[in-house]
């Protein structure tokens, strides 16, 4: 048998096999989306999913992730100001976006010390935090 039709014969037996092809396409995971409602929460993410936590003020600094291992930063943090705010008070938002790796947990977690126009943070208004669990 010539070569090319050893290498043709064994590249249909493999897609016969179904070796190193999917018959079925695999859907893809959605983008969980976590604002200031989810702080102190918990999340459960799929490997290879997705998280963009968008938070409220452009004050917002985060943190780096617990377990980068589990959830690793996809870029760098997105800031987007709200045009036609008065300078100072923070109107815009933040986003993140994480994609989980392996197994286990990770915190997510950001602070701030503005909480508007020329005003301190109280309490818990200044930080964020939030569990997530990856699963298989």
């Amino acid at each position: 048998m010539p070569l090319h039709r050893a290498s043709a014969a064994l590249a249909l037996l493999f897609v016969v096999l179904g070796c190193g092809t999917s018959s079925a396409a695999t859907k893809p995971l959605p983008v969980l989306r976590a604002t200031l409602k989810q702080d102190g929460g918990k999340l459960t993410l799929h490997r290879g999913q997705e998280l963009r936590v968008v938070l409220q003020s452009t004050y917002w600094e985060f943190k780096a992730v617990s377990a980068p291992s589990v959830l690793r930063l996809v870029g760098k943090p997105v800031v987007r100001p709200k045009s036609g705010c008065v300078p100072g008070a923070g109107c815009g938002t933040v986003t993140v976006t994480y994609v989980a790796k392996t197994l286990g947990s990770a915190v997510v977690s950001a602070s701030r010390t503005s909480c508007g126009e020329a005003m301190g943070c109280t309490g818990d208004a200044g930080s964020y935090t939030l569990t997530v669990s990856v699963r298989s």
